[in-house]
């Protein structure tokens, strides 16, 4: 597994700078809940709010979120012609029938990235004209704030420059990676749930503290920063868990007992049984 080297934090000045996107030419079928944070890292990237191509189910809808991104709304056919990159932001039930609709209008040399789980490479290319270069993106929606992750599966057309354009288009996106299929559904469990199971975490962290005396908005500010003071550490010292976890753990103090009281209460399971759920589930869309 390779990764790029787009996360801010690992950027010299001039890959900061990166590629020129502003010419390039992007669809985005289905700007939801996925598809909206990745239009928010193509146009972070330096894609041009009107080459940003929105269409959703109905033109109202493709206006609102058009609006909401900054992007340009499109009907189908204005969008797909002389489109660089065209992005499914489409549940995964929906991939392969929207692929046998748009075949014949894709532009040669076009880019088709797939966000859906559980739709694979190799039943994409089945649909569409052969040598038609399609990767898949596994993005999780932190990317919308530039500090999420994104794992990329290259297809068996796809050239080194087309790859290299995915790469550039989620350069703000936090840290992209390159992944086989393979290793997806592992991916999904470590980071495209995990956001979720973080949240869920937080927040019973957070109402905790209030029945411990503490206002939420003050409660839910300290707890917040300490999560994203913790997983810098991390990054930046390059220190393991556990010994970052031993550091700041006294004998006898209060923190080795709220860790045995964790320990106890089965948080360690608990975590390793939701990211395998996750992974599982995957691998079940798959067929795998």
């Amino acid at each position: 597994m390779t990764a790029s080297s787009s996360h801010p934090a690992a950027q010299t000045s001039a890959e900061q700078s990166g590629p020129d996107l502003s010419g390039v030419r992007i669809a985005l079928i289905g700007a939801g809940n996925m598809g909206g944070p990745v239009a928010r890292a193509f146009l972070s990237a330096g894609v041009a709010a009107e080459n940003l191509q929105i269409v959703n189910s109905t033109s109202a809808s493709s206006e609102r979120a058009a609006a909401e991104l900054g992007a340009t709304a499109a009907s189908r056919s204005e969008a797909l012609e002389g489109a660089d990159v065209v992005v499914l932001g489409v549940k995964p039930y929906q991939v392969l029938d929207l692929l046998s609709e748009i075949r014949d209008s894709l532009p040669a040399g076009a880019v088709v990235i797939s966000l859906a789980a559980g739709v694979t490479i190799a039943a994409m290319e089945a649909a569409l004209p052969a040598g038609m270069p399609v990767e898949r993106a596994m993005p999780n929606t932190p990317i919308a704030v530039g500090e999420g992750v994104v794992g990329l599966m290259r297809g068996t057309s796809v050239e080194d420059a087309q790859h290299a354009l995915v790469h550039a288009l989620f350069a703000r996106a936090g840290v992209a990676v390159d992944i086989t299929e393979e290793q997806v559904h592992a991916f999904i469990g470590a980071a495209g749930s995990l956001p979720a199971f973080t949240y869920l975490i937080i927040e019973a962290m957070t109402d905790e503290a209030v029945r411990l005396g503490l206002k939420r908005d003050l409660a839910a500010s300290l707890i917040q920063q300490t999560v994203r003071g913790a997983a810098t550490v991390l990054s930046e010292t390059g220190a393991h868990p556990a010994a970052a976890k031993n550091a700041v753990s006294s004998p006898g103090g209060t923190t080795v007992q709220g860790l045995a009281a964790m320990e106890r209460a089965g948080v360690r399971a608990g975590v390793a049984g939701a990211m395998a759920a996750a992974a599982d589930h995957s691998r079940q869309m798959a067929g795998d």
